[in-house]
């Protein structure tokens, strides 16, 4: 807790919560498990650092990260902006849960996306262009090629590890994307982003935020991120062999009178 805590960023985003929810102060050291006051003399006391039972109790009271809680000031937030936070949060919070089916898609298979012959891609992300990209020789190079023209990088984007991708209502799907400049130098510390889109059928592909350069919600999708890619490592079971595992537990292997599975 030591790198991005900020005690100012979290007690005004303690009392800017507490307004959200219309809970009293008291209510919160109660459920904290602190003394009546002690948030209004820590946050006054410029010496006293929080404990961070106090941190995580506090987080979970209010029904946010720890992460959120000390490093994204909240009372900065457009309401767009606050709107996407909570979104943030309940995807993390749904995946932790194994709730959320997230699919892989590896960076080898995103690389080697190609067009048909009137130039259309099957993946909404993606899309053959034309463009400049530097090159071996001092100008230049004009390149086609099929790629994902990203937020942080336009054209110039390489997929640069796993991406993950999560049907949600009506067909949306949601894409969380891993990657870097096409072409890039080593010491180049903004060579990296993680993005996340939408895409509707009905109305296309739209970029939403991502952990790029000085992004609000960066230490957020670092940590999503690492949370999604843990739980794509864990085993899932289909809601038909699910039934038939619970049936088993139950001691019934007859089968139903109809045959079918009761969804």
């Amino acid at each position: 807790m030591d790198g991005e805590f900020n005690k100012k960023i979290m007690f005004d985003n303690i009392s800017f919560m507490l307004k959200e929810f219309g809970k009293k102060i008291g209510e919160l050291e109660a459920e904290a498990g602190v003394s009546p006051g002690y948030i209004s003399r820590a946050s006054k006391d410029g010496s006293a650092k929080p404990g961070i039972d106090f941190v995580v109790k506090a987080a979970e009271a209010l029904g946010t990260s720890i992460d959120t809680l000390i490093s994204v000031d909240m009372t900065s937030l457009t309401p767009t902006e606050l709107y996407l936070l909570s979104f943030l949060e309940k995807l993390r919070k749904d995946t932790t849960s194994d709730k959320l089916e997230w699919n892989r898609e590896s960076a080898d298979f995103l690389n080697r996306q190609e067009s048909d012959i009137n130039g259309y891609v099957n993946h909404p992300l993606f899309s053959y262009e034309t463009f400049f990209e530097e090159g071996e020789t001092e100008y230049p190079d004009e390149v086609s090629r099929v790629v994902m023209i990203s937020h942080a990088f336009d054209c110039h984007t390489h997929i640069a590890g796993d991406c993950f991708n999560l049907r949600m209502k009506n067909g949306a799907m949601l894409y969380f994307m891993n990657i870097s400049k096409s072409v890039y130098r080593m010491d180049d510390k903004d060579a990296h982003a993680k993005e996340i889109w939408i895409y509707n059928p009905g109305s296309g592909t739209q970029f939403l935020c991502s952990n790029y350069k000085n992004s609000i919600f960066g230490a957020l999708i670092d940590d999503l991120y690492m949370v999604v890619a843990e739980a794509c490592k864990r085993p899932k079971i289909k809601p038909d062999l699910r039934y038939v595992i619970d049936s088993f537990m139950k001691d019934d292997l007859s089968d139903d009178e109809d045959g079918a599975l009761p969804f």
